[in-house]
C-alpha cells in the first residue's frame, strides 16, 4: 500500500476522532462515577423521616420533696454517631414532647441532660441511639427520664 499526502491526512484525521472518541467516553465514565459517589447523602437534614419522644424528669425541692412528670422547655439535642456535631437542639413541649422533622436515613444520636450531684459539671447526658431505615419512616423514642 501506498501512502501520498492525501491518504495521511486523512490517517491522521482517523487517529485524532478516535482519540476524541477515547478521551470523551473516558470523561464521561470519570464525571459519572464521580455523581453517582457524590449522591450518597449524610445524615442530617433535608429527608422525610422524623424522630420524636417525650422527656419525664423528677425535681426535688429544698425540702427533698418529690415532683415528677412529664416536663417542657427541657433541651433535647440532635447529633450523629459519626460526628460530634450537634445537629440541632429544641425544647420540649409543656407535655414534655419533642420531634426533629425533615431528617435523611442515617444513624442518629438524641440526647438531654441530667443532674448529677457526682458528676463533673454537674450534669451528665441520656444518649439514646437511633438509626433511621428508609426515607419516610418515623421512629418513636423511650422516654428520657432526668433529674432537675
Amino acid at each position: 500500500m501506498v501512502i501520498n499526502c492525501s491518504n495521511w491526512v486523512d490517517v491522521k484525521k482517523y487517529i485524532s476522532s478516535q482519540r476524541l472518541k477515547l478521551v470523551y467516553t473516558l470523561s464521561i465514565v470519570v464525571l459519572s462515577s464521580f455523581m453517582l459517589s457524590s449522591c450518597e447523602k449524610e445524615e442530617g437534614y433535608g429527608g422525610l423521616a422524623s424522630i420524636s419522644g417525650k422527656v419525664y424528669a423528677h425535681e426535688f425541692d429544698k425540702n427533698g420533696k418529690e415532683t415528677e412528670g412529664y416536663i417542657g422547655e427541657v433541651v433535647v439535642y440532635l447529633g450523629t454517631e459519626s460526628s460530634s456535631e450537634i445537629i440541632d437542639r429544641i425544647r420540649t413541649k409543656h407535655d414534655g414532647s419533642y420531634k426533629f422533622n425533615m431528617l435523611r436515613k442515617g444513624e442518629y444520636e438524641v440526647w438531654v441532660y441530667s443532674d448529677c450531684n457526682n458528676c463533673p459539671g454537674g450534669q451528665k447526658p441520656e444518649i439514646q441511639k437511633v438509626k433511621i431505615d428508609s426515607k419516610k419512616s418515623h421512629v418513636e423514642l423511650d422516654d428520657f427520664v432526668i433529674e432537675i
